[in-house]
């Protein structure tokens, strides 16, 4: 008789979900510290290999667009701030700092210059994160 077998994949369902959870790198697989925020993330030393820096955006509508960014901690704030004159230039930022575009990313970012505020996660180059070090 015949053997149905399933296909063999890659990777196992819990260790998806882990990944998928944030609680394991997504290139080493290796444990992330809490707070465990769904979404793949990579670990301090995969980062680091790989030549990006993750940058929070806060943004406020006030007069004209405010952008703040913080570091990954989300305490330590950096030097330059900037002052868009347009929500199509924030999302041109965002776009440029390596934010995720697809439609729930896309969706998030709409939401938030809606309402008039809101933050999102960059993965900045090295160069691009040397600029913001830098006060104007």
């Amino acid at each position: 008789m015949f053997a149905y077998t399933l296909p063999m994949s890659s990777e196992r369902s819990s260790t998806t979900r882990m990944r998928l959870a944030g609680k394991i790198c997504c290139s080493c697989k290796s444990s992330l510290p809490p707070p465990h925020n769904p979404g793949e993330k990579y670990c301090a030393r995969c980062q680091s290999r790989i030549g990006c820096r993750r940058v929070y955006m806060y943004f406020m509508l006030r007069d004209r667009w405010h952008c703040q960014f913080l570091e990954a901690d989300l305490k330590t704030p950096l030097p330059k701030k900037l002052n868009l004159s347009s929500s199509q230039k924030v999302i041109e930022t965002a776009e440029r700092g390596g934010y995720n575009m697809n439609l729930e990313g896309r969706h998030a970012l709409d939401h938030g210059i809606e309402n008039g505020r809101g933050g999102v996660w960059l993965l900045l180059t090295e160069e691009q994160y040397q600029k913001l070090k830098v006060p104007r």
